[in-house]
């Protein structure tokens, strides 16, 4: 009976193992996947030059300023212990009035006169920012701001890209950057858009306190007659280089399996899974609403977050832009009822004076009459 049991046992392990290894068969070995470090590429103090200037959005002006540009401006007593810093600046009262934060003056000591609608807040925030690079190359469009907000121990990640003179948070990156360009100097047929393209997590904006970040990327793979949308959702697991993959039924196309973006890790498998079973092909997808740089590298997508409306990046520009501001009127309201317009003829004229004679002749006899046969209410 023994024998028998341990025959059976030896059995079913040996099935086990076979099985288990036809499954695993299309996973590469760890020696074959060469873990990168995605925070290999070094963090920079410096402000990049793609983001000087004054950016303006639908609610608030941004500038990004070194410690010496600052230095001026905010208090004696304010200490700068950073190197950068990120300078908010809100529109008040519907774009109508704008505020004052962080000026060196207050309403006393101002030089020059208060509206009365100005807001005067307390002296600028130590927000201090870092970048960091998305694409290892010389001139990248795409960047991370790590933001340390005060009394906040954790730091704040917001990707960014900038192309021209807009700036975006929904945009993506292609997954085969360094192998690109020399993709496409070998295939001159090569299409701008085909590719993979990893996407960034999306925050709700560059603001003075923490924004919310998204759970879900919807990243894409480009073909020359299709366009395919892969959901990534963020994982607790560890960051590893590796592939992950799909089929059209004809062709095979391999993305990354993970994704780091604003801090966090997005797989759009699970485990060690390496097939891919969230894809939806995309249909009637205008490619006109996306936007490139220069570089076919930054691939954004729906309107600019910002603006760049100067190329200046100092206190007496952003003071300009305010003064201006302020000094425009909002309209007049309009009437509650539409103007009218009389056009009288003579003729109507005339006619209203006859009708009012008929109507005081009318009114005469009602009085005659009442006068001579008076009502008598007789209670019952």
């Amino acid at each position: 009976m023994k024998k028998v049991l341990f025959f059976c046992s030896a059995f079913l392990f040996i099935l086990t193992n076979a099985f288990s290894q036809k499954k695993l068969a299309e996973i590469p070995r760890a020696d074959e996947i060469p873990v990168v470090n995605p925070d290999a590429i070094l963090i920079t103090n410096s402000v990049p030059k793609l983001f000087d200037g004054i950016w303006e959005g639908k609610d608030r002006y941004i500038m990004f300023q070194e410690k010496s540009e600052l230095e001026n401006i905010v208090k004696d007593e304010v200490e700068l212990t950073e190197d950068n810093y990120i300078w908010i600046y809100l529109k008040m009262f519907y774009g109508w009035y704008y505020d004052r934060s962080a000026e060196k003056y207050t309403k006393k000591t101002s030089p020059e006169k208060y509206d009365s609608n100005d807001v005067v807040f307390r002296d600028i925030q130590n927000i201090k920012i870092q970048f960091k690079k998305l694409l290892d190359i010389e001139d990248c469009n795409a960047y991370e701001i790590i933001v340390s907000y005060p009394n906040i121990k954790e730091k704040t990640v917001i990707p960014v890209a900038v192309i021209g003179d807009e700036l975006y948070l929904d945009f993506s990156v292609r997954s085969d950057y360094k192998t690109y360009e020399q993709t496409k100097d070998n295939d001159e047929n090569v299409s701008s858009f085909t590719g993979s393209w990893s996407s960034v997590a999306h925050v709700s904006g560059i603001k003075v306190s923490k924004p919310i970040v998204s759970e879900n990327l919807y990243s894409l793979y480009v073909t020359e007659n299709r366009i395919y949308s892969i959901r990534y959702w963020k994982t607790d697991m560890e960051y590893n280089s590796g592939k992950a993959y799909f089929s059209d039924g004809e062709k095979k196309y391999e993305v990354p399996k993970h994704i780091v973006s604003a801090g966090n890790v997005y797989t759009c498998v699970t485990g060690r899974s390496v097939t891919i079973r969230n894809v939806e092909l995309k249909k009637n997808l205008n490619l006109s609403e996306y936007k490139l740089d220069s570089k076919n590298l930054v691939l954004a997508t729906g309107t600019p977050y910002m603006k760049r409306i100067s190329q200046t990046c100092d206190f007496e520009s952003m003071m300009d832009i305010v003064a201006k501001a302020n000094a425009r009127k909002a309209p007049k309201e309009d009437p509650p009822l539409p103007p009218f317009k009389a056009d009288w003829d003579m003729e109507d004229i005339k006619s209203i004076g006859i009708h009012k004679k008929i109507l005081d002749a009318v009114r005469r006899r009602q009085n005659e009459f009442y006068e001579k046969y008076p009502f008598k209410l007789k209670m019952y």
